[in-house]
């Protein structure tokens, strides 16, 4: 699968990183919380207003807005 950003992704779905495509102060703000290039995510939960991710053993809650500036490459499941 190609990459595409966190917010699209069904809960349950780890992958990694490519790019945060965000002005700077938000882009501080999710590398601050470990969302970085090449960091590996796990979309915990969605709901109608916010997704809740895990990575580097931390959860945490971000909005929709935020979560489609973060772009990801899901991991392929191995057959």
């Amino acid at each position: 699968m190609a990459s595409c950003p966190l917010s699209l992704l069904s809960a349950g779905t780890t992958g990694k990183i490519t790019g945060v495509h965000a002005g700077e102060g938000l882009r501080r703000r999710l590398y601050a919380l470990g969302l970085i290039p090449e960091a590996t995510v796990t979309v915990v939960t969605r709901d109608r207003g916010s997704i809740i991710v895990s990575v580097c053993g931390c959860r945490y809650a971000l909005s929709r807005g935020m979560a489609m500036k973060v772009i990801i490459a899901p991991e392929v499941a191995a057959r």
